[in-house]
């Protein structure tokens, strides 16, 4: 053993000992727990991960129908017309971001928001310059959307994940090659001292006996 290993300050003494042995304690459950959440967030990043790949699969199928959609829909109805009815489409969206609990961890939730015109019981372009792909095309446009924004609320879930199993690691390794060897190699110390201390007491006392059994 080290003085290297021993806590810098302690006092090797009976209460100290006490102390420390309730401190081992306590960092050993620590550090089970700490595994417990350790194993429970790496697998769930490997599930999260396997979401997020699905997830981005469905992201550029949608966006490849939809650059086709919109090709076709150029073809028909012309690049400015198009254009044209795009820029004056009234509704809008918007994104609600909440939050919910995974693991101890804040995970955000994204929602899309859609903004109806105020005229809502009408349809918000000319049916004259537009044709039946338009309205199609729009429902491809919404839904690609959508897989884009459950793309990016994955994504931050598995940035989410990450970090915390990187500060959970840290603070298992700390525990498990610096905290409880030092407490455990600190207790060591003070009992090795202690008995010491006992032996040297015991051979005072026999040396007493004997001088005073000599008188």
């Amino acid at each position: 053993m080290s003085t290297e290993d021993i806590i810098p300050g302690t006092t090797p003494t009976r209460m100290e000992l006490l102390e420390l042995k309730q401190r081992l304690e306590l960092a050993n459950k620590g550090y089970e727990l700490l595994s417990e959440k350790l194993e429970a967030l790496t697998g769930e990043l490997f599930s999260t991960v396997t979401t997020y790949k699905e997830k981005r699969k469905k992201v550029q199928k949608t966006i490849g129908t939809s650059q086709e959609q919109l090709v076709q829909l150029e073809l028909q109805m012309g690049k400015f017309l198009t254009q044209k009815v795009a820029l004056g489409y009234p509704r809008k969206f918007r994104i609600d971001s909440k939050s919910r609990k995974l693991l101890g961890i804040s995970i955000p939730v994204f929602q899309i928001i859609k903004e109806e015109s105020p005229q809502t019981d009408t349809i918000p372009y000319s049916m004259r310059e537009t044709t039946a792909r338009f309205d199609s095309a729009l429902k491809v446009f919404e839904d690609t959307l959508q897989a884009i924004i459950y793309l990016a609320e994955t994504q931050s879930t598995l940035t989410r994940l990450a970090r915390e199993i990187i500060e959970t690691k840290r603070r298992v390794n700390a525990l498990n090659y610096i905290i409880i060897p030092r407490i455990e190699a600190t207790v060591d110390w003070i009992q090795l001292t202690l008995a010491e201390r006992e032996r040297e007491s015991f051979v005072r006392l026999k040396k007493v006996k004997k001088k005073i059994s000599r008188k």
